[in-house]
């Protein structure tokens, strides 16, 4: 079974052989694109028409478990789009032509020839203008031979909650920003190491600025951060949680440092440690009251 899309109308059909019926209720369509390095992201599609162009279908969407369930297509071979014989759409003019220009989309059996079949792989749906990344957890080939996906939402706004800034003190509102604002823009877009190394950061600058405005001496912005995990654990603070977890973060920075690795063994970060460390950042936000 194909899909075919015509994009003057935004109408769908179901091609079966040489006739195309419409898809009724329409379906969601959304590009998509298997994020193999992270220059593919710079590479997404500014709409539909690209000729590799991957297209996906959704079929349901859970808002609690930010999980989607869908069929994903990718263009057919030879020309495209392609005039092909349709039965006259409900919600189009009666006079239309029963003759359209189709962009025609068949299962994505790519993504059946990619590494476990492209679970564990980021797939971004949208285009360059706006998109999200979303991790495939599985992967199935229906009776019909279309490709389904489960898909499992990766974004940093479900795991760093918004700053109150007004809890935050005047002299440090815009660092503070900002390093959050870092933190989300390279959150499950870049490297694991690179999404760490701006955790660690974020984390030293929240906690040594919390401490300054708790009283303690300015001499802590300027400390690393194990050295600020350690003084928010201590009285009178005693933070334990939110200084265990922040000696986490500096641990999992030293992985990524390439000869520190080697020489005790340690295997390099990979995204569900970026997650962790993302994570462990958010519960520092609420912890110390200046989430939102």
């Amino acid at each position: 079974m194909f899909l075919g899309y015509d994009d003057k109308s935004g109408h769908v059909y179901e091609v079966i052989e040489r006739a195309s019926f419409p898809a009724v209720p329409a379906p969601i369509l959304t590009p998509a694109k298997l994020i193999v390095a992270q220059e593919d992201w710079d590479a997404l599609p500014a709409g539909v028409g690209h000729p590799m162009q991957w297209m996906f279908r959704e079929d349901t969407f859970d808002l609690v478990t930010r999980i989607r369930r869908g069929r994903l297509y990718e263009p057919t071979l030879g020309q495209n789009p392609l005039m092909h014989r349709v039965v006259p759409h409900p919600q189009g003019s009666r006079l239309a032509s029963d003759e359209r220009e189709l962009w025609l989309y068949n299962a994505c059996l790519s993504l059946l020839s990619a590494h476990h079949r492209g679970m564990g792989s980021t797939l971004a749906l949208g285009t360059s203008q706006a998109h999200s990344a979303w991790r495939i957890i599985q992967t199935e080939v229906l009776a019909n031979r279309c490709v389904m996906v489960t898909l499992k939402s990766l974004s940093a706004f479900a795991i760093l909650p918004d700053i109150n800034t007004a809890k935050v003190p005047n002299e440090f509102r815009k660092q503070v920003t900002d390093e959050i604002e870092r933190v989300l823009n390279s959150a499950f877009r870049e490297t694991p190491i690179s999404i760490i190394d701006h955790c660690r950061d974020a984390t030293a600058m929240l906690l040594s600025r919390w401490l300054v405005d708790q009283g303690h001496a300015r001499e802590i912005l300027a400390r690393d951060l194990a050295k600020v995990a350690d003084a928010i654990s201590r009285r009178p603070h005693e933070k334990d949680c939110v200084g265990q977890l922040a000696r986490v973060i500096a641990r999992l920075h030293v992985r990524g440092k390439t000869n520190e690795a080697h020489s005790k063994g340690l295997r390099q970060p990979v995204e569900e440690d970026a997650e962790l460390a993302l994570q462990a950042l958010g519960f520092a936000l609420r912890d110390l009251g200046w989430a939102a």
